[in-house]
């Protein structure tokens, strides 16, 4: 039995949905609404004591960490190979996952979370808001909370990461220069993570990512914004996109 825990399809869940998708591999779905505080839940933690999504098990073998999880998909089951099939191929796909994971991914989050946060937990009085970070299992996720909800980022700090973040798409245009995909001329999981993380840019960032200035990196994300597999990921149930429609259309009756 294969069972995903995952939130709404976005950033590191939306990873894991897409690699999955992709190996064409059966999968129980089990949605973790991190609106809620469910990722901190009892009967979460127990499956992975940080309290953070996705999580794989695969007959009650517990695997956690996006990159890790599409790399075991990728190895253990059959279906289209997402990692190239030399040492080297492999080798550049892995520095762009780790790109991700160690350069991108948090300057995104960081800003995102600036934002994000404050509105999730406007509605908790200080007590209840205190309980919820109580049970946060990593304390610098409870910290991170804390910051977040008090908007205690400096304006400096949140340019930094703007800054990486664009540093980051002119690597991505440059590479696309040289090769149609990141890792080289296959579609790999180096996609697949990129995708993940910038796949609402052009949306929510037209300045950053756009036709005019990053026309390769905006044809690459039509192409695998296309992808069967991505397509179905992204089409996975969001309860929270679809409570906040509703709430929203509730208030456009009064």
């Amino acid at each position: 039995m294969l069972e995903l825990y995952h939130a709404e399809p976005m950033a590191n869940s939306l990873k894991a949905l897409i690699g999955i998708h992709e190996k064409g591999v059966p999968f129980v779905s089990r949605f973790v609404n991190l609106h809620e505080f469910e990722q901190h839940e009892p009967a979460f933690v127990k499956i992975n004591p940080n309290g953070q999504v996705p999580v794989l098990v695969h007959d009650g073998r517990v695997i956690s960490e996006s990159t890790v999880i599409n790399e075991y998909l990728d190895e253990a089951f059959d279906g289209p190979p997402l990692r190239p099939a030399d040492a080297y191929g492999r080798a550049r796909m892995r520095v762009w996952t780790k790109y991700v994971d160690e350069y991108l991914c948090p300057a995104i989050s960081n800003v995102a979370w600036h934002f994000m946060i404050r509105g999730i937990v406007e509605h908790l009085s200080p007590e209840e808001f205190e309980a919820k970070l109580a049970r946060i299992p990593l304390q610098e996720q409870r910290e991170k909370w804390r910051t977040c909800a008090r908007q205690g980022y400096t304006e400096a700090q949140l340019e930094e990461w703007r800054r990486q973040i664009r540093v980051a798409i002119g690597r991505l245009e440059q590479q696309l220069r040289e090769t149609p995909w990141l890792a080289g001329d296959a579609y790999t999981l180096a996609d697949v993570a990129v995708f993940a993380m910038i796949q609402l840019f052009p949306q929510r960032w037209p300045h950053v990512m756009n036709a005019t200035d990053t026309p390769r990196l905006m044809e690459w994300h039509g192409r695998v914004s296309a992808r069967p597999a991505v397509m179905a990921a992204l089409a996975m149930p969001n309860p929270v996109k679809a409570a906040h429609e509703a709430a929203t259309a509730r208030r456009m009756k009064m």
